[in-house]
This record gives structure tokens, sequence and C-alpha cells, in this order.
């Protein structure tokens, strides 16, 4: 397949644009990818054509004057365009009158040896293989663009990316990283061909098919396919990122880029990116390195301050060094301040060295020409590598090109890589915010008049200069919205629906938009300003149905930050709106309110919304009061048994499971919770994998933390207790990257505490309960205490562990304790106190019953060996090992409970002299808790052993799992199964070479050489 470049954009440029855009995809010495010839990368057009190009480049160490004098009576100045050096976004390596220097003298930084020594570090290891990468914060001026510009420039044998974030293209989706990866289209052939459509659809290299809107979670689809063709471009030669301004990065950008900062462990790439601290959005980058800049010290700042400006009297040197505060920008722009009234007067005590900066820029523009402060004021209004649109503009406002001039000799502005820039983003905002408003709406409205009508920049300036309701203009913004979600940008998209409602006059049309406008923020997954636009819907709309589905986005957002009663009101009032407008779609929102109302432990809400559903007659009225039977019946009511409960689910199960394939990753996952809870452990552990698979396959991440915690806790039941480690850790981390707080909760108290109390890690315990009750709301019930009695249990500490399981079991949930009655049982023995758990038990053996399955009947009779007498226990014990092994053959088997009942059997029948049947059945006991590393266990099977008269080793099955880190048991799991590398990190969310990474660092573990013995192996 050929990329070419297709697009209104590319027939749209004006002649001489292309000389600004960069016009090789490869760096140099780099071999061009198959289908290199067939790209021209100077016609390239943007997803969305309204946005800019910005192009990455080398630094110009010398800009030269934006003006070139023209012979006597040839004719006006012109653009210098043959000698103009590429596009500098950085800004690194200033000359000696450049304003933003942050530090520098041609390639020296004062006061920054520590900090470059750990960029040069961190390069090195990316020569390696090893790569990583660093956020370097700090306040406005203080270097960060000049630190990693340093490194750039060490980095001569690396393939150099660089973007910067522009706060004028803040909502434009994915123009940060087109900025980045343009030059590396030349590698599309080489990565797989749908990371290519991915990547060719976000960088707006082939025309948007009309398809439907892409998948929420959409930076894990393109972020693996940008993994993909970093990777392609390492190859060849390491590559360096570096990413400026990352706080005005696009949200779409943003969520990309980050996902990609966390994958670079076995790349050669190095990323950077620097944010600025203070008077610029949030920008928070959890799980990253971090370098905080602070001020240069005294003997930096002045030894800057003498290379910049050795002629400063004295005084004047000292109140610019005190002013300063170490700020590098500070020291090179206050020099140009009258030092007696300005800088002595306003400067100091100011609020921030920002603001500071903002009012010396404001000073300097204010001090112009007013034609000088028009151009300036377009430029950063317009803020685009079109100067012909600017000057076109400026035309209309009585200014022209030799009017910059001005600007140019203050170093304000200059002309690099085809296209205007500022000398600092701060003389931007002065040069737009100090403008006055009539100026800043006249300045939009010109920009609006010479732009062509089918431009998509263009409603987005007649809305800068409007200053009311215009259906025209919301039209034109709705239209440019549709543009950016076919190009799969959601955050573009809620902004532009959002900013259409703004301008849309009261009526449906305006509550409409914004309900696509929370859509959008909600599959951006931006759960604050989804929120926050439903809000807006309830006082824009009075359509019942649009009511509704503003009430679904709010619920769905609300079970994000748990709290489900919020939720459960939401999607009840969802139900009420639908019941006016649309009755049948009732059925959705009442649904979901019982099964948060079990979350909730709240079940007579359960019942209400059952009866509503069946007041409507609506089809899905029997789903709603099957899961309503089954909440209550789970949690001990006295409406509905456990088995009702069971049969209830099983009717649901069988409903969804004929659906097939258009069952959605999300309803797949809850199909495999109801497979849990009615015993089918086997059916969720197929249910639950298939889901992560195909939830990794088509872009559904949110599906995914939950279905990885429901194959976890399988993995935990049938004895794979490595790989349900690796699994639930992988649903932490992933809840942590899409921001759902609920997910590292259930991971930790489903599956993570659980394993360690039975290993008796009683600190781990500890700091995985404490974690999962710090980020678990009050009215979501999670059983975070289960871990701490199963710890109680394992060390012996029957008395307390009855206690915190009673307190479950006699709560008004109990149902997450149901699988845990067996241990309360034998605790309660233990305690001496059977009559405790007894309630419990008869309604465990009731859902044993229901369930159908071998497992469960044999923990019944385990039970029932424990209250029974002792002479009657043994047939129990028997009778539970002889179902234990009719589960084993059956693919059913618990190893670690069909242990613990070949304990029990052993000990009854030491007690009964059997001598030799009771080492047999405590050896087979001790290899499998040696094997899960279940020390607590292993230990009270030696004692019975040597009570036997047996002290020798036990011999336990090697545990290979154990000789390896969850993500290498992932991938060899995958590798086992015949996966190729690139397979493996499609379903790791990895890059190729990180997959075969490890498995390189798996196979001397496993003592393996190849694919084919790792096979053999049979993990």
């Amino acid at each position: 397949m050929r990329w070419t470049a297709i697009g209104p954009a590319a027939a749209a440029m004006r002649p001489g644009e292309s000389d600004r855009i960069a016009t090789a995809a490869t760096p140099s010495g780099a071999p061009q990818g198959r289908g290199a010839s067939a790209l021209d990368i100077r016609t390239l057009p943007h997803p969305c054509p309204a946005l800019p190009h910005q192009d990455p480049c080398t630094p110009d160490p010398v800009p030269r004057p934006l003006i070139r004098s023209p012979p006597p009576g040839s004719g006006p100045p012109t653009l210098d365009a043959e000698r103009l050096p590429p596009d500098q976004s950085d800004g690194a390596f200033r000359s000696r009158a450049d304003p933003a220097g942050g530090g520098t003298v041609g390639p020296v930084l004062y006061g920054r040896d520590t900090e470059t020594a750990a960029l040069a570090d961190r390069l090195a290891r990316a020569r390696e293989g090893r790569g990583s990468a660093l956020v370097v914060r700090g306040e406005a001026g203080i270097g960060k663009s000049s630190l990693v510009a340093a490194a750039a420039e060490a980095a001569a044998d690396f393939t150099v990316l660089r973007c910067t974030g522009v706060e004028t293209e803040h909502a434009w989706s994915f123009a940060g990283l087109q900025a980045l990866l343009l030059p590396l289209t030349g590698h599309l052939e080489s990565i797989p061909e749908h990371h290519a459509c991915v990547l060719s659809r976000t960088l707006g290299l082939e025309a948007v098919p009309e398809k439907a809107a892409p998948p929420a979670h959409l930076q894990f689809t393109v972020g693996l396919a940008a993994l993909s063709l970093l990777g392609a471009a390492a190859a060849q030669r390491p590559v360096l990122c570096v990413v400026d301004d990352a706080h005005w990065l696009d949200p779409d950008s943003a969520d990309v880029l980050l996902f990609l900062a966390k994958r670079l462990a076995a790349e050669p790439v190095a990323m950077l990116l620097t944010v600025r601290e203070g008077y610029a959005p949030d920008f928070p980058t959890p799980g990253l390195d971090e370098m905080r800049l602070g001020p240069l010290d005294e003997e930096a700042a002045g030894a800057l301050l003498s290379e910049r400006f050795s002629a400063l009297p004295f005084d004047a040197r000292s109140r610019v060094l005190h002013s300063a505060e170490g700020n590098p920008l500070a020291l090179l722009a206050l020099p140009a301040v009258e030092p007696d009234t300005r800088l002595a007067a306003d400067w100091t005590g100011s609020p921030s060295t920002t603001t500071r900066l903002k009012q010396v820029f404001g000073d300097r523009i204010e001090g112009l020409p007013e034609a000088t402060r028009t151009l300036l004021l377009l430029i950063a209004a317009a803020d685009t590598a079109d100067t012909g649109l600017v000057l076109d503009a400026a035309a209309k406002l009585g200014a022209q090109l030799t009017d910059l001039a001005p600007a140019e000799a203050d170093d304000l502005v200059r002309f690099q890589g085809g296209r205007f820039t500022f000398g600092h983003p701060l003389i931007r905002s002065a040069a737009y915010q100090n403008a006055p408003v009539y100026r800043r709406l006249e300045a939009h409205r010109v920009l609006a008049e010479v732009m062509d009508p089918d431009d998509h920049r263009r409603p987005f300036h007649l809305a800068a200069a409007a200053t009311g309701p215009d259906e025209e203009i919301a039209a034109a913004l709705e239209a440019s919205a549709e543009c950016g979600a076919k190009c799969g940008g959601h955050g573009f998209e809620y902004t532009t629906f959002e900013r259409a409602a703004e301008f849309t006059p009261e009526g449906p049309e305006r509550g409409r938009r914004l309900l696509r406008a929370a859509e959008a923020a909600a599959a951006a997954g931006n759960g604050p300003k989804a929120r926050e636009l439903t809000f807006q819907i309830g006082r824009s709309s009075s359509d019942r149905a649009v009511h509704a589905r503003a009430c679904l986005i709010a619920a769905m957002v609300a079970t994000w930050d748990n709290d489900v009663r919020d939720a459960y009101r939401l999607y009840m009032e969802a139900a009420d709106h639908y019941t006016a407008a649309q009755p049948e779609a009732a059925g959705y929102p009442l649904f979901r309110a019982v099964e948060l109302s079990w979350q909730a432990g709240d079940f007579s809400r359960a019942e209400v919304a059952a009866d509503h559903a069946e007041r409507l007659a609506i089809d899905h009225s029997p789903w709603v009061r099957d899961l309503a039977v089954a909440t209550a019946g789970f949690n001990r009511s006295c409406t509905y048994t456990v088995t009702d409960a069971v049969e209830a689910l099983r009717r649901l199960i069988a409903i969804h499971v004929g659906f097939g394939d258009a069952v959605t990753p999300e309803n797949r996952a809850m199909v495999a919770w109801w497979q849990t809870l009615v015993g089918d452990i086997e059916a969720a552990e197929q249910t639950a994998a298939t889901t992560v698979r195909l939830a990794r396959e088509t872009g559904a991440a949110g599906a995914l933390p939950r279905a990885l915690t429901l194959n976890a806790l399988t993995e935990f039941h049938r004895g794979r207790w490595k790989d349900a480690e690796a699994l639930a850790w992988s649903a932490v981390e992933l809840s942590v990257e899409l921001g759902q707080k609920i997910g590292p909760v259930k991971s930790r108290a489903y599956v993570l505490a659980p394993i360690a109390a039975l290993r008796g890690e009683a600190d781990r315990v500890r700091d995985l309960v404490e974690a999962a009750a710090l980020d678990s709301p009050g009215n979501h019930l999670v059983p975070i205490d289960i871990a701490t009695a199963l710890l109680d249990f394992s060390m012996g500490r029957n008395e307390d562990a009855l206690d915190r399981f009673m307190a479950l079991l006699d709560s008004s949930a109990p149902g997450d304790a149901l699988p845990y009655v067996p241990v309360a049982v034998e605790a309660a023995v233990r305690a001496g106190d059977p009559d405790r758990a007894a309630s419990a038990f008869a309604w465990y053996t009731a859902w044993a019953e229901a369930s159908g399955h071998d497992h469960f009947a044999a923990l019944v009779e385990r039970c029932r060996g424990l209250l029974a007498s002792d002479a009657d226990a043994g047939a129990h014990y028997e009778r539970a090992a002889e179902l234990h092994r009719a589960a084993e053959l059956a693919s059913h088997g618990f190893p670690f409970e069909s242990a613990r009942t070949d304990l029990l059997l052993g000990e009854w029948l030491r007690r009964a002299r059997r001598v030799n049947e009771a080492k047999s059945r405590l050896r087979s006991a001790a290899a499998v808790f040696e094997r899960l590393g279940a020390e607590p266990w292993t230990e009270r099977v030696r004692r019975e052993l040597r009570a036997a008269g047996d002290a020798g080793p036990v011999e336990a099955a090697p545990d290979l799992a154990g000789k390896l880190t969850p993500q290498e048991l992932q991938v060899v799991r995958l590798a086992a199964a015949g996966l190729s590398n690139r397979e493996i990190g499609e379903q790791l969310f990895l890059s190729p070479r990180t997959a075969g990474y490890h498995l390189y660092k798996a196979y001397p573990k496993l003592g393996v050489a190849s694919r084919t013995e790792l096979a053999k192996l049979g993990l």
C-alpha cells in the first residue's frame, strides 16, 4: 500500500507555501521506506485543514533579519525565503540578542551541569535500547526549552523529532502528534497495515472514510500505532522526541504521547517533555520521571548577565539580578526596562515571574508604532504558518510587511521555517491580551474575511469576532466538529461542539449540540467536562429524550468516580425522561440502576427499578426483574433465595451469549461476572479472556480493567496465582491510565490482597488493603476486609478471622463474601464456636447445590466434615477429595482448595493411625502449597508430616511461572500459544521489540532457547 497526500489542503495551498514544509520524510542517511517516493510532505493536509503545519527542525543559531531590503527602485521589501532556516519550535542556542535565551550562549548552558548530565545519561541509555521519558518542569523562562534543545544538539546520531504545544492549537485534534510524526511517514510501509491506516487517518495522509465514530479511549489505538512507527524508525537509528510546552498540547495528542512515554523501556527512544508551571493548564504525568528546574544560582546568573550585557551599569546590574531571581529569561528581558521607573516601582513584589515578564513584554510592545502592533496582533490571533493570510489581513488594516521591522529589531518576532514566530510564548500572550477588546475582535473579523469560505479555520475566527449568538457561526462550528470526529479526535470534537452551542440561540438546537459535546467529552475520557456539559443541557433543553441521554452520560461519569448512589439516581432520572419520551428505551437505564443497587448494597432500589420496568411493560422488563432477583438472592434477601438468584442469572447469561459477536466488550465483562457468581468459573475464564482480547483488538480500553480483574479472579481460583497477579496489576495500571478509580480497588481487594494473605505476606496485605481503602468510596461496597480475614486465618488467628468474616456475612450486602463461607466455617470450628457460621453455611450449601459443580459440592462436604464428630469426619473428607478429583478431571479444579481438603484429610488419617495414607495426602497438599508460595500452609503441613514421622524434604513441581515478572509471564503465555512478537504487542499494548525484550529475559529463567521449547513447558 502506498501512502499519498490527498484532500482539500493539498489543492488549497498558496503559491510558495510549500517552501515552509519539510521535504524529507526520513532523517539524513536513513533508508526510505518502499512507499517513500510516493509521499511528498510538502502537500500533506492536516486531518482537519484548519490546523497549520508545525515542522520539526534543527535549531537556527543565528536568526537573520526578517526583511531583505531591495535595491533602490526595484520594488517593495520581501521575505528572505532563500536563506530561511528550518522552523525552530524550541528556541535553543539563541543569539546574544535573543530575548528567550534561557541561560545559553551558543552551546553553553549556565548553571545546568547536573541537568545536562542527567539528559546525557538518558540519551546514552536510549542508544543501548533502554528508552525512557523525562518531564522537565519549571516556571516560564527558567530554561526548559534551552535544556532540551541542548540535549537535541548532543543527539547528532539520533533522529530528532520535535513538536511544540501552541495555545491556539490546544483544541485541534492530534495537532502535536502530527507535528512530531510527519517526518516518519516514510516508515509507514514497514509497520502493520492496520497501524498504518490508523496513522494515515490521524496524520491526514488520506481521506477520512464515512464510518462510525472511533472508539472511546482512542489514545490506545493511535498510541499503539504510533509506538509501532517509532519502533520502525528506531530500528535504523535511535530516536529523540522533544515535546516543548506540552501543557498546550491538544488533549488527544497529550493522551497518545503519555501512552508512548510509558512504553519506551525496551526501545532506543528517548522522550523529553517541557511543562510550564503556573499560568498554564495542568499537565499531570503520573508514572513518568520528572525534573524540576529551579532558578540559576548567583554565580550562573551573574555570568549570563555579564555575557549578554557587559556594559550594564553596576546599579542596574544589581537591580536586574535581584529582580530576576535567577530566571534566565528575566535576566535577558529586564535590562530593556527603564531602570529607575518600571523596574524599581512595578516589578518588585509582583505576583509571579510569568506576570512580570508579560508586563515587560507588554511595555515593549506598547512602545512600538501602531502598524507594528497591528501586525503583532494579527500574528498572535492567527498563529499560523500561512504568512500570506496574515499579510492579506494586515493590508486591510493599513499595515504591511515593513511595519514589522521594529518588532524584529527589538527581538520580539522572527521569521523561521516559513512562518512568523515570537521569541517566547509570553510575547504572543502579551501581544494579544494587551490589545483592546475591539482590536482583537477586529483582527479575527479581518482574518475570517480574507480566508477561503471553505477554510476550516474560518468559523473559529468568526466566533472569536462575534459578540452574541449567531446560528450561522454555530452551524459552521458544528461542521468543523463533525470533521474532527471523523479524524478520530474526541478532544477537538467536544470543544468545538461546546463552542457551537455557545453561539446557538436558545432552543432545541442548543441542547442537541451540548449533548454532542458531552458525548464526545465522555468518549475522550474527560469526565468532569462531560458532567459540566450535562448540567448545561438541563438548563438549555426541554426535550425529554435529550435530558435522558444527558442523564446517561452523567451516570456513566459518576460510576467512573465511584459515586454509585448518584449514578443510580441519574439512571432512574434517565428512565423517567425516557418513560415520557421513548418508553421502550427506558429498559437500559433501569437495568443499570439495578446493577448499581447491588454495588451500593441497597436492594430495595433494585425492586423499585424492576417494578418501574414492569409497569412500562417494555420488552426488557424481564431482564430487569431477573437482575433484581439475582441482586436480592445473592445477598440473603428474604424475598428471593440464592437458588432463585442462580436461575435468574443463568437466564440472563443465556440471553447475552445468544447474541454472539453483537455483545459489546463491556457487556461481555458483565457476563463473565455473572458466570463467576453462578460458579461456572471455567466459562467465566473463557469469557473474560475473550473480552480482554476483543477489547484490545477494537480499542475498547474502557472495558479492559474489569475484564482483566475478572480474568485474574478466575486464574486465582484455578491456582494460577502468578498469572492472576500479572493480570490484576495490568488492570491496576490500565485503570490509572484511564482514570477509572474503582478498577485498582477491585483488583487489590478481590485478587492481589487475598493472594498475599494466603501467602502470609502481612506487610503486603496491609499495603494493598490500605491502598484499596484509600481509593474506595463510602457508597461503593467492596470487600476490602476479606484479605485481612484470610491473613488472620492463614496465621492461625481463628477468633479474629471469624469476627471479620461474620461482619461481612452479616452485613446488608454479603454477596462478595459468599466464596469464603467455607473458610469462615473452618475458622468457627477452630475457634470453638461453630454455630456462628451455621446460617452462612446453609446459604452457601444452597448456592453450591444450585451451581451444580463438583468443586463446590466438595467444599460443602469438607465443611460437613469439620462440623461432624471426629469419627464421622473422615467419610466427609474422603467424599470431598473424590469430588475434587472429579472436578479436576472435568477441568474445573481449584488446586489450593483441593490441597486444603487433602490437608484436613491427612490430619484426620494421622489421628486415625492410617499413617501411610496420611503421608500421601499431606505430601500432595505440601507440593501444591509449596508451588503457590503459600508459606503458612506449607509450614502447617510440614508439622503434620513430622508428626507422622516424615521429616523429608517436600518436592514441589517446579514453579516456572514464579521465576518471571508479571509482564514476562504474560508475554511468555502468549508466545507459548503461538503468537508472534507483533501479535503479543497488540494484546499487551507493547511494541514488538518490547515483547521480544521480555522473551529474551524470560528464556534463561525458564531454561529454554526457543519458542518450540517454550511451548513444551506447558505454562
